[in-house]
Parts: structure tokens; sequence; C-alpha cells
């Protein structure tokens, strides 16, 4: 009996899992020796439910220890959207952590950063050499520098176009990098090329990118209409990887290094001048070091997407609208509605030929062809459909008013909608 309670007490206990390779070998040597299997675990000093599970496993596998759970296993998946948005410094994001309960070491968080920031790495050299087929892809940067212009030091910008697969570039001078410059800077580039690339990459200028957090891209309502008018899709860096577009990087140096150097030119208009006949005559002629070809030689297999005779992109920059309490905000004598939940916020209007498209902190959120006429109202009747809920029924008695099938009313219409909405 008291054999038994001692080999009853090894169950549960890491016995099993301790076993070597000399002593599995041994089981495995009894057992075909057709010694049963408690003579064999009492011959070697072990429990027969040891031996069983050893035969079972049908070899002898080492130990491992089991991973230790760790304080910071609980934060993992936050820490891994937001490590690379701080840079991918342990410091920063032990800092937040902190705000978020987390009471581990330094250490641990270090020890969490280091696999990804050399993952991170690892990729950087992967995409600098990542190459395009003809057609597929160009990138867009800028780049500044302090130039001599008119007799005086400017700073200026310089918009780059490169061409991911045959390497021609397309260099504009400007004097901001807004909006509306860079909108035009494209449909020049366009025009250079006589077409577009099917997608295009970009960092994350707020010009472009209101937002791009690792899980969430909202774009600039304006150039995210431009984008779609053009038919080509924007793409967007990865935050804190710019080198990602090292095409147009390397473009940009390019222009600071080759055609700056030593120039002094009379007006913008000069300068820009001077960097179409470079890109011409010097970018487009050299061999490029990393594909080893001519540009202009490469060109004729780029198959770009024919952009001739498209009219050219109509930004109107209007001034941001608050929306009236009848849901309609106000452009060029008419009045166009948007979602009743918009009453009394601010919104961006974008005109792009002829449709006003309507914004919210960047979300689209009512779209409208513009009136020809004058002092009109174009309402779409879904954007009043929670103010039909939230009023009572009108008596029995009451005389139902209609709403009018066409999308266009005059305001005689809207003021009988009015009044009978006031009764309530």
């Amino acid at each position: 009996m008291e054999n038994t309670v001692i080999s009853s007490s090894l169950e549960g206990t890491r016995e099993g899992a301790m076993i070597d390779r000399d002593k599995w070998g041994a089981i495995a040597s009894l057992l075909a020796q057709g010694v049963k299997k408690r003579a064999i675990a009492k011959t070697l000093g072990l429990h027969v439910q040891t031996v069983r599970k050893w035969l079972t496993q049908g070899g002898w596998k080492p130990y491992v220890r089991p991973p230790k759970k760790m304080v910071m296993d609980v934060f993992r998946e936050w820490a891994t959207v937001r490590l690379p948005q701080v840079g991918y410094n342990a410091k920063s994001l032990l800092d937040e952590l902190k705000g978020r309960g987390y009471t581990g070491s330094y250490q641990q968080v270090k020890r969490f950063a280091q696999p990804l920031r050399e993952e991170r790495d690892r990729l950087e050299e992967a995409t600098v050499r990542f190459e395009t087929l003809p057609g597929q892809q160009s990138q867009v940067d800028w780049g500044t520098s302090i130039v001599p212009l008119g007799g005086r030091d400017v700073r200026v910008s310089f918009f780059v176009m490169v061409l991911g697969f045959s390497r021609r570039v397309f260099v504009q001078a400007t004097l901001n990098e807004k909006v509306p410059t860079l909108l035009a800077c494209h449909e020049a580039a366009f025009e250079h090329f006589g077409g577009r690339t099917r997608e295009i990459l970009y960092d994350n200028p707020k010009t472009i990118a209101l937002e791009h957090n690792g899980q969430k891209v909202r774009l600039n309502p304006a150039f995210e209409d431009f984008a779609r008018y053009w038919g080509y899709a924007p793409r967007l860096c990865w935050p804190y990887r710019a080198r990602t577009k090292g095409k147009v990087e390397s473009g940009v140096k390019y222009v600071k290094g080759n055609f700056l150097p030593g120039k002094v030119f009379e007006s913008l208009d000069h300068l820009n001048r001077e960097l179409l006949r470079w890109c011409l005559e010097v970018a487009d002629r050299r061999e490029h070091g990393t594909t080893h070809r001519i540009p202009a030689e490469a060109f004729a297999e780029e198959s770009l997407v024919p952009t001739a005779g498209h009219p050219p992109y109509r930004l109107i920059e209007l001034p941001h609208r608050t929306v009236a309490t009848d849901c309609l905000v106000s452009y060029q004598t008419n009045r166009y509605s948007v979602p009743a939940r918009l009453v009394g916020k601010t919104v961006e209007l974008v005109v792009a030929g002829d449709v006003l498209s309507i914004y919210h902190q960047g979300e689209r959120l009512a779209e409208h062809a513009l009136h020809p006429g004058r002092f009109q109202m174009v309402m779409e009747r879904a954007h009043y459909a929670e103010l039909f809920k939230r009023r009572k029924p009108p008596p029995k008695s009451a005389p139902v008013i209609p709403w009018p099938e066409v999308e266009e009313r005059s305001l005689a219409v809207y003021e009988e909608l009015a009044l009978a909405g006031g009764a309530r």
C-alpha cells in the first residue's frame, strides 16, 4: 500500500517531462522484449502512467518549459498597433502603457519592441528595392530648398513625380504645397507624361491624409475627389515608413544634387522652364543607377492610362458652411440638403464638375447635381428621415401634405413643408 501511495504522488509531477533520451530508449527496448508496462516502470523506477504516456507519444521529445505569462501580454494587441505610431520608441510606449494601467517593467517593453523594430528595418530595406509593373504605380513627394530667385533667396517647394517602372521624372517648382497647388502639379505631370499610372503612392501630409493611424485612413475630401475624378487609386505609405516610397525619395535627392547646385533663376517661370529642360535632356537620358536602363527608353513599355482630352479638374475652394436648422447649406444662391443629424455642425463643400459634395470631418455625407437655376432648393428625402420619425402623427382630420416626387423644389414648397412641421 505504501508503494502505491508513493507512486500515485508522482502523477501530475514533471517526471514524465523530465525523462531523458537514454531512459526513453530503455523503455522502448524493454517493451520490444515483451516486458509488461508495469514491470518496465518498476525496473526503471518510474510510475506506470509515465511509461504509458511516453509510449502513447510514440517517441522521445525534449522538455520545453511553457512560456511565462508576462504583464505585457494583456496590452500586446494595442501595443502592436501603437508602436509604429510612436516611432518604435520603447520609452514613449512605456509612458502610454502606464496610462492604460500597465504595471510591468521597462525591460518587458523593450523586449516586446525589439523584434517589431527589427522587422520594420528588414521591411524598409526590402521596400526600397521593390519594383512595380509597367503603368502600375508612380510616386509623389515634395522637397524644399532655398533657391536664388529674382535676386533674392526664396524657399521653393519641388513637386516630384517618378514613374515606378521606367523611372521617368517630372518636377515642378512652387511657392507653396497647398491643395490647389498639389492638384495642379498632378495635372501638369499627367500632361507631361501623356497619361497616368493606375495608382499613386504618397506620404501622409494633411493635404492628402487627414488621418492615417495604421487602422483608419481618412483622406482630405478635395484630394479624394480629385483622385476619383481622374480614376486612379491613391496609396499611402505606412506611417513612419517613408522609405516605402524610395523611388521618389531618390528623385528628390537627385533634383537637389544634380539640378540645383550653382544655378540662379530670374523668376519662378524661368526655374520651371529650366526644370522641364533638365527632366527631358538629363534625367530622362541618364542610365538609372538601380534599373541600369535609360528612363526615356524604358518609358516605351510604361503603358500609362491616357489622359489627353480629359478636362482639368475644377476645384472651387469654399468657406466652411454651418448647417441650418432646415438641414440645408447654401451655394451660389441655391440650397442643398444634408442629413438632419448635421444641423448646427460645420461641413465642407467641394465642387467637381457639375457635382457638389458635402463632407463632415472627412466623410462624404451628401452629393447633389448642381442646380442650373437660382434661389432653388435641392432636397433628398432620406436626409429628413430622422425628423419624420420624431414627429407625432397628425390628427386624422388634418390634411396630409404629400412630399413632392421631384428632387428640386421651389421655395414655396419648402415653406409649405416648414409650416406643416411647425404644428407639432
